[in-house]
C-alpha cells in the first residue's frame, strides 16, 4: 500500500532558527537596495526603480534558501512471519485440540490467520520441524493437519537454523515443547539477543500420562512341524498402568486360547516399560495358521487391549532327511537316535566307511533304499541333504550334479555337518563348493578346531531372531553346556546369514540362499551335550527347527520370489529398504517395476512402487509407516502366487515418546526470553499478534532555484530597473 505528501520545505534552512537568518538576510539587502540604491528618478518611476532593484535582492536571498516542493511517497511492506510447526511423533498424541490430534492446532493457527485478512498485512511461511522439515501448503494446512512421525525433537537446533535462514520480523511456534535431541529451547533467548523478532507460542498437548500397552513383537517359529508344541515370546510395552495383572492370550486358527498372566510393570509413569510372556502352541492342522496374540488390562472403560497377528508354516507331511557321513561318530549317532524318535521326520542314514552302505535295518520307507539314493528320482522325496564328515572323493561326479540340482532347482535343503576328520575342506574347490555359505580351511585345520576342546557357548544372533529361528525357551542358549570344540571359518561368504556364533562372535551357524534351496553350515558336533537331564528338548529347538528352516523352499511351494523389509523391524519415520529378490536362477525378462502392497492390521493401506535393482531384482528406500504390524504383498507386476511374502513390524520412535507430557516450563522459559507470550487458543494468539508491517519512504524534491520561471521573475525585475535608469539617462 503506498501514500504520498507534498510539502514545501527549504533545502538550505531545513531548522526554524535558519530561516530568522534568511529573513534578515532579505531586509538587509532590501536595505541595501532602496538605501544605496544610488540617483534615482523622480517620482512613481523612482521608487518603481528601488522596489524592482530590492525586490530582485530578496529573490535571489531567497533561491539561496533552496526553496523546493517535496513529495514523500511510503510503502508499506507486510510483516514476515515463519510459523515453525513441530511434527514430532509426540505431536500425533490425542490429547491436543477437542481430544484431537496435538499438530491439528496448526490447522487451527492457519484458519485463524487466513480469517485475519489484510486488517495487518503479514507475509507467512509455514514450515516444518522436529525431525520432518521442509515447506508446508498453507491451502492444505487449511483443512488437513500434517503428519506427526518424526522419530526425535530436534527444536532448538532447528529453530535456530529456520531463523537464521530466513530472517522473519516474528516466529510462532506450535510445539508441545518436547526436546529428545540436539540444544534445547533455553539456548534460544540468548542467541536472538539484539534480533528484532517478535515470539508466540501456541502451546498444545496435555499434562496427564495416558495408560498405553502396545505388544511390541511375537518371537514364533515360522516353520513348525505338526503336533509340535513350539515356545512363543511376547514382548510389551506399557506406560502409566495401575497396578493389576497383563493377560496375554495366544490364539491359533480360533481355537481354545492360551492365556498367562503377568504383572504390570511399575516405575516412571512417563517412561516405556518393557515386559515379555511366554507362552507355548500347539498347532495340530497342516498348512498355514494364522496365530493371534491378544493382550489385556484392566476391566470397563478402562479396558486397555493391544492385538497383533500374524502366519505360521505348518510341515503337511513329514520331513524326509537324507543323512550322508563317513563313520557313525557320536554326533551323528545322536541325531540319527534323536531323528527316529521325532515322528515328524523320516531319516535315512548311509555311511561311506570302506564303502557306501546303509546304516540301519528294516522296510525301505523306514531306513532307505539298500542302494545310495542319489539319482535325481530319488533325490526329489528329500527334503534335507545332510553331508557329514566325507570327502567329495567318496561320491561319483554324476551324484555332486545331482545333488546340486536338487538344491538350486528341486528347493532341496542342504545342510554342512564338518568333523574331526576335516574332510569337508575338499569341497571348496569343488561342484559343490559354491553351496558353502562360509569359506574353510584345510582339514588339518579344521581337525584341529575339533580336538582342542576349546568350549564355545552358543548365541542367537538378530539374524535368527528376526526369521523367528532358534528361541530355547526358558533357557538361553548361552546357559546351556559348552560346545566343546569347533570348525575353524575363513569367512562367510557374501549374502548370507549367521544364526549363531560363539561367544567370540565366531560363526557356528550360517545359512545361505542357493538358486530355489538353501545350505546350512553347522560348525559344531556335539550338541549332544544339551540332552543331559532335558532328552530331546533342545533337539528339537536346535536341529529339528533348522532343518525345518532349510527345507523351506520345498514347504512353502514353487515360490520364485521373496518380498522381505530391511530391517524387518523399524521405528515410524524411520528409512527402510523394501527388496523383492528372485530365490534363485529365475530366466526371463523382469518387469519395469512391481508394486507392493502394505496393509496394517486395522485395514490401512499403502501403495508403494519398486523400481530394478541390480538387474535382478527391486527394491524402494521409504520411511517406515505408522507404528503396527504391516503385511507386505505384491500388488501388481508379479503374480503374487510366485512371491513368498513376509511382514514388518514398526514401532513407536521410543526415544520421542518416553515422555508424551507437554514441557510448559521449556515454552514459557522460551516466551519470557524473547519478550513473548504462550497461548492455548489460536484466535488469542492471532489477536494479539502485534503490527509487524514495515514503512519505507521515497523522496524527490522540487526546486525552485533552477527553474526558469525564477530566472524570469529576477532579470524582470532588474530590467525594470535598468529601463527606468536608462529612460531618465541615469548611470
Amino acid at each position: 500500500m503506498n501514500s504520498t505528501r507534498v510539502d514545501f520545505i527549504f533545502e538550505n534552512a531545513p531548522e526554524p532558527w535558519h530561516m530568522l537568518v534568511v529573513l534578515a538576510a532579505m531586509a538587509f539587502v532590501a536595505w541595501l537596495g532602496w538605501r544605496r540604491y544610488g540617483p534615482s528618478a523622480a517620482g512613481i518611476p523612482g521608487i518603481i526603480g528601488r522596489l524592482c532593484r530590492a525586490a530582485a535582492l530578496i529573490a535571489l536571498v531567497l533561491l539561496i534558501a533552496g526553496p523546493a516542493w517535496r513529495s514523500t511517497t511510503t510503502t508499506v511492506l507486510p510483516g514476515r512471519v515463519l510459523v515453525a510447526v513441530d511434527r514430532s511423533a509426540s505431536m500425533a498424541r490425542l490429547d491436543g485440540p477437542g481430544k484431537t490430534q496435538r499438530i491439528v492446532a496448526a490447522s487451527a493457527l492457519a484458519q485463524e490467520l487466513a480469517k485475519r485478512g489484510d486488517a495487518t498485512p503479514l507475509t507467512i511461511d509455514y514450515r516444518g520441524i522436529g525431525g520432518v522439515p521442509g515447506g508446508l501448503d498453507a491451502t492444505t494446512l487449511l483443512t488437513t493437519p500434517p503428519s506427526a512421525t518424526g522419530s526425535a525433537s530436534s527444536l532448538g537446533d532447528d529453530l535456530a537454523r529456520l531463523v537464521a535462514e530466513s530472517r522473519p520480523d516474528g516466529l510462532i511456534l506450535i510445539s508441545d515443547g518436547r526436546v529428545t535431541t540436539g540444544s534445547g529451547l533455553a539456548a534460544l533467548p540468548a542467541a536472538w539477543r539484539g534480533r528484532d523478532l517478535a515470539v508466540a507460542v501456541l502451546a498444545t498437548g496435555g499434562d496427564a500420562v495416558e495408560p498405553e500397552l502396545l505388544i511390541d513383537e511375537v518371537q514364533v517359529n515360522r516353520a513348525v512341524a505338526l503336533g509340535e508344541r513350539e515356545p512363543v515370546t511376547v514382548r510389551l510395552s506399557s506406560r502409566a498402568l495401575p497396578p493389576g495383572p497383563i493377560s496375554v492370550s495366544l490364539v491359533v486358527d480360533e481355537d481354545k486360547p492360551v492365556t498367562t498372566a503377568i504383572d504390570a510393570p511399575v516405575g516412571s509413569q512417563a517412561t516405556m516399560a518393557s515386559s515379555e510372556a511366554r507362552l507355548e502352541a500347539n498347532f495340530v492342522r497342516e498348512g498355514i495358521s494364522k496365530v493371534k496374540v491378544v493382550a489385556e488390562h484392566g476391566t470397563g472403560a478402562n479396558k486397555l487391549t493391544a492385538t497383533l497377528a500374524m502366519s505360521v508354516t505348518v510341515s503337511e507331511r513329514k520331513l524326509r532327511v537324507l543323512m550322508l557321513d563317513h563313520r557313525p561318530r557320536y554326533e551323528v549317532r545322536y541325531l540319527r537316535e534323536a531323528f527316529r524318535r521325532d515322528k515328524t521326520i523320516t531319516l535315512h542314514s548311509y555311511l561311506a566307511e570302506g564303502r557306501w552302505r546303509r546304516w540301519g535295518d528294516g522296510p525301505d520307507a523306514l531306513v532307505g533304499p539298500d542302494r545310495l539314493p542319489l539319482t535325481p528320482s530319488d533325490l526329489r522325496d528329500y527334503d534335507v541333504i545332510i553331508i557329514g564328515d566325507i570327502g567329495p572323493d567318496t561320491l561319483r561326479d554324476t551324484d555332486l550334479t545331482n545333488i546340486e540340482a536338487a538344491v538350486r532347482r528341486g528347493a532341496s535343503g542342504l545342510v554342512w555337518l564338518p568333523g574331526e576328520n576335516g574332510a569337508l575342506a575338499g569341497f571348496a574347490n569343488g561342484k559343490l563348493g559354491a553351496l558353502l555359505p562360509v569359506e574353510l580351511p584345510d582339514a588339518t585345520a579344521i581337525s584341529r578346531g575339533y580336538l582342542d576342546g576349546a568350549g564355545h557357548s552358543a548365541h542367537r544372533t538378530r539374524a535368527a531372531e528376526l526369521l523367528g529361528l532358534l528361541d530355547a525357551g526358558d533357557v538361553d542358549w548361552e546357559r546351556l553346556p559348552a560346545l566343546l570344540g569347533a570348525s575353524p571359518v575363513t569367512r562367510t561368504k557374501p549374502a548370507t546369514e549367521v544364526l549363531v556364533e560363539d561367544q567370540r562372535q565366531h560363526p557356528l551357524v550360517v545359512s545361505g540362499v542357493y538358486g530355489a534351496g538353501r545350505a546350512l553350515f553347522i560348525g559344531v558336533d556335539d550338541t549332544w551335550r544339551w540332552r543331559r537331564n532335558v532328552g530331546d528338548r533342545y533337539l528339537h529347538r536346535f536341529h529339528s527347527q533348522l532343518l525345518r528352516f532349510v527345507a523351506s523352499g520345498r514347504r512353502l511351494g514353487n515360490h520364485s520370489w521373496r518380498l522381505f523389509a530391511n530391517p524387518r523391524r523399524a521405528v515410524s519415520g524411520e528409512p527402510l529398504t523394501l527388496n523383492l529378490t528372485p530365490k534363485g536362477g529365475r530366466e526371463g525378462s523382469l518387469p519395469e517395476n512391481v508394486t507392493v502392497r502394505l496393509t496394517s492390521g486395522s485395514g490401512q493401506e499403502q501403495l508403494l512402487r519398486l523400481n530394478p535393482e541390480g538387474g535382478v531384482g527391486f527394491a524402494a528406500r521409504v520411511p517406515a509407516p505408522a507404528a503396527g504390524t504391516w503385511a507386505l504383498e505384491v500388488a501388481a507386476g508379479l503374480d503374487p502366487k510366485s512371491v513368498e511374502s513376509d511382514q514388518l513390524v514398526v514401532l513407536p520412535p521410543s526415544d520421542e515418546l518416553r515422555d508424551p507430557r507437554i514441557d510448559r516450563a521449556a515454552l514459557g522459559a522460551l516466551a519470557t526470553g524473547t519478550g513473548g507470550r504462550v497461548f492455548s487458543d489460536a484466535k488469542a494468539l492471532v489477536d494479539a499478534l502485534p503490527d509487524l508491517s514495515r514503512s519505507e519512504s521515497v523522496s524527490a524534491l522540487t526546486g525552485w532555484w533552477d527553474t526558469w520561471w525564477a530566472l524570469a521573475v529576477i532579470v524582470t525585475l532588474l530590467a525594470i530597473d535598468w529601463s527606468i535608469r536608462r529612460t531618465n539617462r541615469l548611470p
